[in-house]
């Protein structure tokens, strides 16, 4: 049977990653709230074509 400390060591780091990829995410959605419509034309320009 495995300690604490051995599996809080192990899956620290995917843990942190995965904050820090939230966090981007949440920043991201934050500043593009206000022009998202414009953000999706891009996509919708970018694989959709004219």
């Amino acid at each position: 049977m495995r300690s604490k400390r051995g599996i809080i060591s192990e899956y620290l780091p995917w843990i942190l990653i995965a904050v820090a990829i939230l966090v981007v995410l949440m920043i991201a959605i934050f500043f593009l709230k206000g022009n998202g419509d414009s953000f999706i034309g891009a996509f919708k320009n970018l694989f959709g074509g004219p």
